[in-house]
């Protein structure tokens, strides 16, 4: 009977964290950071004090949901363009995507990582997300690159790191200028082309059907990559890449 109960318990405490996930999530999509714990807990049927036990603080709660939202965002975008012909339309559909159906949620986890800024025991979430949102998609484009010989202009943790650099910059000017913001998405689109630098006869490559397949969409590790031809070589594949994983890359 108390090993009953004990299970009860533990499902009804996981049940209620769900709860406070789930209308944090819509409630900080809504209202932002500003959001108060009343309106959570009145949104999910709970009290204050389970904020506090189950995730610390609200600030704490939140990074939580702008973490999953980046991660989400990204996995969003991977599907929108999941039917993409060229890498010009993959990476169109990719990049307008996130500036916009998903600016939201990237916005969502640029403020976290400005809020950690003065909040650094909450420092940890946010840089696991971003090691998330890039090594994976760092290994497939290793693999892509050894296959058809594509060279980086860069170094490949530069690259991928590059897009969301970009991408991050132009969500932060956006929110911050509201209406006033001076890009239109196919601006916008032209921006991170020309901060990365892909060229055209990058951009209108068709994609090749087939290969190696991604696991774990449910918990994505996105990023991308530009990439610029080595002098004579041949291939079919672009690599740009958004890759998901759940694991994350061991130390070496």
């Amino acid at each position: 009977m108390t090993s009953a109960n004990g299970r009860g318990t533990r499902e009804a405490g996981k049940a209620t964290r769900r709860a406070l996930l789930s209308a944090a999530t819509d409630i900080f999509v809504e209202q932002g950071e500003t959001a108060s714990i009343a309106q959570i807990c009145q949104r999910a049927g709970a009290y204050p004090n389970q904020v506090t036990y189950y995730f610390g603080s609200k600030e704490q709660l939140f990074v939580e949901v702008a973490c999953a939202a980046v991660l989400r965002a990204g996995r969003h975008a991977e599907d929108a363009a999941a039917e993409a012909t060229t890498v010009r339309e993959y990476t169109n559909t990719l990049i307008s995507s996130l500036l916009g159906p998903q600016a939201r949620n990237v916005e969502l986890f640029t403020t976290a990582m400005l809020l950690v800024s003065r909040r650094p025991d909450l420092r940890e979430n946010i840089s696991d997300t971003l090691r998330n949102l890039h090594e994976r998609g760092e290994e497939a484009l290793m693999r892509t690159l050894v296959r058809t010989g594509w060279q980086l202009r860069a170094d490949i943790g530069v690259e991928a790191r590059a897009f969301w650099s970009a991408i991050f910059g132009l969500i932060v000017q956006k929110a911050a200028t509201g209406t006033d913001f001076e890009y239109s998405i196919e601006d916008a689109v032209t921006v991170v082309f020309t901060s990365l630098q892909i060229p055209d006869v990058v951009l209108d490559r068709p994609l090749e059907r087939g290969g190696e397949g991604v696991d774990g969409l449910d918990t994505p590790r996105t990023t991308f990559a530009a990439t610029r031809p080595a002098a004579g070589a041949a291939g079919t594949r672009p690599t740009e890449v958004f890759a998901t994983s759940r694991r994350r890359k061991e130390s070496s």
